[in-house]
């Protein structure tokens, strides 16, 4: 019988820029969106007794994909006396913080003396990314004694997701001017975290003035009409701000 164990419930990079062009009819637009993830390595750690030994491994870096827990897959491979049962007790810790995300698993008598299996550990986008530090310890109990070891901290490393607006475009409706779009998750095309601002800058200022706040759609859908009237040559730029566990993105359209 394998057993583990989730305390939390699921909750609702260093940027390298990438930028396109758009002509939209009579309007410029421009996309800047945040970066996709360094390539992934297999971190590992392990713990050796007279009874029994367990190693775990799992990649690094890891990235948040929605505004909910991550689940980090976890393999855990084992060898032990066949009267022994394993358990470990574990806890995903970020330095110089206070998050502290337990979990566990047994492996029972019934198990096999050697075998592996996926496991899951966690962490939440109110933790947010950066170096997360995993350690706890395995308790060998045997028909005739007992031993507990402790896992080398082992470090990885979470990610924003990677956000993108796409569609910025402009359109007229009477006298003013509609910035419409949608800030999405690049990589599964759901709906950013965080908020939108609309800003401004118009010709020969180099100030931004920020002049809305859009509703962001459950798809990231967003629209909104400027009040301002604004001058042809009125740079408009959409931001996506205040995400946790999502990169900013900006977009760009001028007023033509």
């Amino acid at each position: 019988m394998r057993r583990r164990s989730e305390n939390r419930p699921v909750l609702i990079a260093r940027p390298v820029i990438v930028a396109l062009g758009l002509l939209l009819a009579g309007f410029g637009s421009t996309s800047i969106a945040g970066a996709t993830p360094a390539t992934d390595v297999t971190r590992e750690t392990q713990v050796t007794s007279p009874l029994g030994s367990v190693t775990l491994s799992l990649r690094s870096p890891q990235q948040f994909i929605e505004a909910k827990c991550l689940f980090i897959p976890l393999e855990i491979a084992w060898q032990r006396r066949p009267d022994v049962t394993v358990v470990g007790e574990l806890t995903v810790r970020r330095p110089g913080s206070s998050v502290s995300n337990a979990d566990s698993f047994v492996l029972a008598r019934s198990e096999p003396a050697t075998g592996n299996y996926t496991d899951y550990v966690y962490v939440c986008p109110a933790d947010g990314p950066g170096p997360y530090v995993l350690s706890g310890t395995a308790s060998f109990i045997g028909s005739d004694s007992t031993d507990v070891a402790e896992f080398p901290a082992m470090a990885f490393t979470v990610t924003q997701a990677r956000t993108s607006i796409t569609g910025f475009s402009l359109s007229r409706s009477g006298s003013r001017i509609v910035a419409s779009g949608s800030a999405v998750i690049a990589r599964d095309g759901i709906a950013a975290g965080g908020i939108v601002v609309i800003a401004v800058r118009e010709p020969g200022s180099s100030v931004w003035a920020n002049v809305a706040v859009p509703e962001v759609g459950p798809k990231g859908a967003f629209s909104v009409r400027i009040a301002p009237a604004l001058a042809a040559g009125t740079w408009v730029r959409a931001q996506v701000l205040k995400c946790k566990w999502c990169t900013g993105a900006r977009a760009y359209a001028r007023v033509r």
